[in-house]
């Protein structure tokens, strides 16, 4: 088994409670920790056996870009539903989303949860 990781992936989205924060675009921050198999993938060299982080990438874009949630739990477990289904090959995933400016008085808040098979 592996953990193959992606850190501090920006997305730029209107989420939030607040009534600003309905209007004005934040940044989150996240990270994505898939528990996998790598041997078929190292055995042959062959990205079509791995996962493709670029596509994660834009998944999670995507994904993220057309929610219209205001919590970031609602964010992260639809996140995790969905890569879960689109991925079988995971065996687990665990994603963090921090938010810099939900609270002005610290660095950031956030969530951070996990599926497994």
């Amino acid at each position: 088994m592996a953990i193959v990781f992606i850190e501090d992936l920006k997305v730029d989205t209107i989420i939030g409670i607040c009534d600003w924060e309905q209007t004005v675009a934040q940044t989150l921050h996240f990270d994505i920790a898939m528990e996998l198999s790598i041997d078929e993938a190292a055995k042959g060299d062959d990205l079509s056996k791995a996962v493709d982080y670029a596509a994660v990438a834009e998944v999670l874009f995507s994904y993220v870009n057309t929610q219209q949630g205001k919590l970031l739990e609602t964010l992260v477990d639809g996140l995790l539903n969905h890569f879960m289904a689109l991925y079988p090959s995971l065996d687990g995933l665990k994603i963090t989303v921090r938010k810099p400016q939900a609270i002005p008085a610290a660095a950031c808040a956030g969530i951070t949860a996990s599926r497994s098979r």
